[in-house]
């Protein structure tokens, strides 16, 4: 259960996106007033040259919109972003946030996740530092949305316009591929035995990568534990684990009689990428329904690719797919808009 908990907490209910904002642009203009999830309304004077993240998926969004050279301290969960070795650490005893360690960083702007209590964002905004607390993801909208949101909270709006807009084209290209396909059932474990049901960001990347979440078709919402019987009902054809925990399937009879396991289809994807809110969740999705509709998959490429003679290795970053590697060549060659 404490590995369930630290999983959901660093990740999927982490920093996330603005919950029910629309895909659109975004303008840098300052002094720019933007309430959080607190209900705070908190004002960006100008730029910020020195920002310090709480949570890796802000590291991350900021790394993809090209603000990360402002970057000054990261969560030790962010260690895995190219270049994290020149950043200083936040994070204290057993991984929570040192305010002492915040502040000494005298940071322009912090970008909090909504996990953070309250607590702990007035102790940072008594130290009189600009802290944005961003409000829990459930959808890929909502990365989108953060995605834009940090651009104009940190003066990258161009940069956080075109990743964006990337996200989003990518995202309708797999739904455009997988649209009409057969869904095979599939269930996603976190340690101890918990899944991820209807109503969380994890479902609606198995659901749009052309999967059948079985926690949510057995009434599961939210993160809980799925019990033995219903895995044996449910009988999934799949079962995804991330990299921080891949060998977390039960050895008992309700696992090993399931398809998923009979037929060794058991995936395991990047953790940074699936139970992070951020940009990179498009690799995720493109892994999951390659595998899972690989010939629709290859077709949608090959559609995307037709048209532009510049489908080479140029994105080799991590988080980038064929798919993503060609909507970002599109975005470059102008095919694709942002409104």
């Amino acid at each position: 259960m404490a590995l369930a908990a630290a999983l959901v907490l660093s990740g999927a209910a982490g920093v996330a996106g603005l919950a029910g904002a629309q895909s659109e642009s975004t303008d840098c203009s300052y002094p720019l007033t933007v309430t959080d999830a607190t209900g705070t309304e908190v004002t960006v004077e100008a730029p910020p040259e020195r920002v310090v993240t709480l949570a890796p998926s802000a590291a991350q969004t900021m790394h993809e919109i090209g603000a990360w050279e402002n970057v000054v301290a990261i969560s030790d969960r962010g260690t895995y972003l190219e270049g994290s070795e020149e950043k200083e650490t936040i994070s204290g005893s057993e991984g929570f946030v040192s305010t002492e360690k915040v502040v000494a960083q005298e940071p322009d702007l912090v970008l909090a996740p909504d996990i953070i209590g309250d607590e702990k964002i007035a102790q940072l905004r008594e130290s009189g530092l600009t802290v944005y607390n961003f409000e829990s993801a459930t959808s890929l909208d909502d990365v989108a949305a953060k995605t834009r949101l940090t651009g104009q909270l940190v003066g990258e709006c161009e940069g956080a316009n075109e990743r964006a807009a990337a996200f989003e084209q990518t995202v309708e290209a797999v739904e455009t591929a997988v649209d009409g396909e057969e869904s095979p059932t599939v269930l996603y474990l976190l340690g101890g035995e918990f899944t991820a049901g209807d109503g969380t960001f994890i479902d609606e990347i198995i659901e749009t990568a052309g999967g059948t979440n079985v926690a949510a078709a057995a009434n599961i919402s939210g993160y809980k534990q799925i019990s033995r019987e219903v895995v044996a009902a449910q009988d999934p054809e799949y079962i995804v684990t991330s990299s921080e925990a891949p060998e977390i399937v039960p050895t008992v009879p309700a696992y090993n009689g399931t398809t998923a396991v009979q037929n060794d289809q058991l995936l395991t994807v990047n953790a940074n990428y699936l139970n992070q809110p951020a940009p990179r969740t498009q690799q995720v999705l493109e892994d999951l329904s390659s595998t899972w509709h690989p010939d629709a998959y290859e077709s949608a490429v090959e559609s995307l690719g037709e048209n532009t003679t510049a489908v080479t290795t140029a994105t080799e970053a991590p988080g980038f797919g064929p798919i993503v590697a060609l909507v970002a060549i599109l975005l470059v060659a102008g095919r694709f808009r942002t409104e």
